[in-house]
């Protein structure tokens, strides 16, 4: 197994180098955010303007980057483009939906078109008891109590692309779930990135607010459509007041040369529940930063991930869990197929503080090599500060089982469909953890397509 080092990747600049695609970057997106009247808006764009003045792009010099080099996003060229005049139908769209297996409309749907947000191919109407609001609504001083939760988890404080997202903000939006409103079918919010959009950078910002007793599931979908290389850079905050519980799927299949650097950020209040699901088959450059806060008492979280790659993909799932306060519980779960000479990286945190008794805490990252030129690099931590406390972490690699091989095809099946067959077995547990019919029935097909790629470079 080929292990990924510093020393593999291309020469990487010093990190004190600006990219002068930036700079024009930043200089179209301050004359857009010129009519933005909400000041906690315009204090967060000045804070994450001088973070990214002193941070710029993450180096493998970096720890936390030491296995994931950036230079192709800091030398490439992207551009904050105009919005687009592509007319999609909803017709278009069709492949990319989450469908009702009920027999309904299937789920309620915001959508971006290149980054904009599209009210004509969204739905009409949403779920009684959820509130949306659109950009100028949380830009124009109306919505002020909102307007200062954007940002507050402070991320753009100290992770580089959240920080320059944060400072090319063009898109907004708020779902507010109030409090006792029970939604059973997820919302979808797709992003489509089309052929106009090649060359672009795109930072979608969604804050999520679920009231007490509230549940809400959010799917985001992420898909290129005739596009090639841009970059992605979205970030969702979502805040679980007491009681509460949210249930997140990010599934991403964008276009085989995009890049995307995501950042997700849960915070738990008292005796709140939280899963999020990441589901990784597309982009050729892929990072995704998830934080779970959980900071109150008798939180319960879920964080759960699937990397499916081929080719020269390259995935970084980065994640910290941190505990606060006493007994609540986190059960994390990351798996991974590489084919090709495709690289996975796992690392994974999880922060028990001193007053965070009675925490159960298990993390498990699982690797399926399946190439001698494929690698994954896992590194999981705890850090604990608490006595009183159950906390397990563990990584294994490893290529498909001979036995159970051996044992297939002694049955008459021929070894293509042996292999596939274990890899789905491989893979299903995390599937299944997906409590939406309708968001495992897509995520299960999008499965079977990726499986088909990669037993192609077996």
């Amino acid at each position: 197994m080929k292990r990924a080092t510093v020393s593999d990747s291309p020469s990487v600049k010093d990190s004190s180098t600006r990219a002068l695609w930036t700079d024009v970057a930043i200089i179209a997106a301050q004359h857009h955010q010129s009519t933005w009247k909400s000041p906690a808006i315009r204090s967060l764009l000045s804070e994450a303007q001088a973070s990214w003045s002193k941070l710029l792009f993450p180096t493998p010099k970096i720890e936390s980057w030491k296995y994931t080099n950036t230079e192709p996003i800091a030398v490439g060229s992207f551009e904050r483009k105009v919005p687009s005049t592509t007319k999609l139908s909803v017709d278009d769209l069709a492949p990319y939906l989450i469908p009702d297996t009920a027999g309904g409309s299937g789920a309620a749907r915001l959508v971006w078109v290149d980054g904009v947000f599209s009210e004509q191919l969204s739905s009409a109407d949403l779920p009684p008891g959820i509130e949306f609001f659109t950009t100028p609504q949380m830009t124009g001083g109306e919505n002020e109590e909102l307007a200062t939760l954007v940002g507050s988890t402070g991320v753009h404080r100290s992770a580089e692309f959240a920080a320059l997202a944060t400072t090319l903000m063009s898109e907004i939006v708020c779902l507010r779930a109030k409090a006792g409103v029970v939604i059973q079918n997820p919302l979808q919010l797709l992003y489509v990135t089309t052929a106009e959009s090649t060359g672009s950078v795109q930072v979608p910002r969604v804050l999520v607010v679920v009231g007490e007793n509230a549940h809400l599931s959010v799917v985001e979908s992420f898909v290129g459509v005739g596009a090639e290389r841009y970059l992605s850079i979205p970030i969702v905050e979502a805040f679980v007041a007491q009681c509460g519980r949210f249930d997140h799927v990010k599934i991403q299949v964008e276009h085989e040369s995009a890049c995307h650097m995501s950042h997700t950020i849960v915070q738990q209040n008292r005796s709140s529940s939280a899963s999020a699901h990441l589901f990784s088959f597309g982009g050729a450059l892929v990072r995704n930063n998830v934080d779970v806060e959980l900071l109150g008492s008798g939180c319960h979280s879920v964080l759960n991930g699937l990397s499916l790659l081929v080719g020269d993909q390259h995935v970084d799932n980065a994640t910290n869990i941190h505990h606060v306060e006493p007994s609540s519980e986190s059960r994390e779960l990351f798996k991974g197929v590489y084919s090709d000479r495709s690289r996975g990286v796992f690392s994974g945190t999880i922060v028990v503080e001193s007053e965070a008794q009675k925490t159960n805490a298990f993390q498990s990252n699982q690797s399926l090599l399946l190439s001698p030129n494929a690698s994954i690099e896992t590194r999981p931590q705890l850090k604990i500060w608490a006595d009183d406390v159950k906390c397990t972490h563990g990584a294994t690699i490893g290529q498909l089982d001979s036995e159970a091989l051996f044992y297939l095809r002694s049955r008459g099946i021929d070894k293509e469909s042996a292999r596939h067959f274990l890899v789905r077995a491989f893979v299903s547990e995390v599937l299944t953890t997906v409590t939406c019919e309708g968001t495992r029935h897509r995520v299960a097909e999008l499965i079977s397509s990726k499986l088909e790629a990669v037993a192609q470079g077996l």
